[in-house]
């Protein structure tokens, strides 16, 4: 049997953390000991700038110029997302989509957002992953990063983190729509209830699914870190 027990307890420097979040959308349970001192750590993280990035000028529009940003968050761009945004980008109803925060939606709304992600996906050159790193610009509090190995290859996998993340790109509307109910699960979960009422006093700027996006990354990435690249 796996264990599913994460982390250790004690901040940096040593310092005691009695809080703990329990991840997995109730059906592949881990517990994040040290989510604040998580949280905290990210402020190293580029990430960071992603999430600090405002200058989206249309929230329900979708432009080419949205892709620049993601590359902050390891996006995986290139000339053929770009072509789709420039001819089918007017497609896209995003007035559609409130601005409610998961947390608070309903499964009908849960259905509208993955089927959005999903058209986006339809396009050349966009799979999960891309799609919702451009997406959750326009609705910050309501569309999750969908992250290939962070989301698809780890927080969902049974086997991870004994066996490695895969990178493979996610194109189904039932994956996607299973991945945005597990966190929604996680959000709202009762044990997880006062958790989630500190991580936010501490990062009140940010929304839900961002804090938990940049609590998961930091675990993700501390059990599966990037290899060093090779000097220029």
């Amino acid at each position: 049997a796996l264990d599913h027990t994460c982390g250790v307890r004690g901040g940096p420097g040593g310092k005691l953390s009695l809080m703990e979040l329990f991840v997995g959308g109730g059906q592949l349970d881990r517990t994040l000991s040290n989510p604040d001192a998580l949280l905290d750590a990210y402020r190293t993280d580029d990430g960071l700038r992603y999430l600090d990035y405002r200058s989206i000028p249309d929230p329900n529009l979708l432009l080419p110029d949205d892709l620049a940003v993601t590359i902050l968050i390891n996006s995986r761009v290139g000339p053929a997302a770009f072509k789709s945004i420039q001819d089918r980008g007017h497609e896209l109803d995003l007035a559609e989509l409130p601005t409610t925060p998961l947390e608070e939606s309903t499964p009908q709304l849960r259905d509208l957002v993955a089927q959005t992600i999903a058209v986006v996906t339809s396009w050349p050159g966009f799979a999960a992953s891309v799609a919702t790193k451009v997406l959750h610009k326009k609705r910050s509090a309501l569309i999750p990063i969908l992250d290939n190995e962070a989301i698809f290859g780890a927080y969902m996998n049974p086997h991870w983190p004994e066996a490695k993340a895969s990178q493979d790109s996610i194109y189904s509307f039932s994956r996607i729509r299973e991945a945005i109910e597990w966190i929604y699960v996680d959000l709202t979960r009762f044990e997880n209830a006062s958790a989630w009422e500190e991580l936010t006093a501490q990062a009140p700027e940010r929304s839900r699914i961002e804090i938990f996006d940049m609590i998961w990354w930091m675990h993700f990435r501390s059990l599966q870190p990037v290899k060093p690249a090779r000097p220029l």
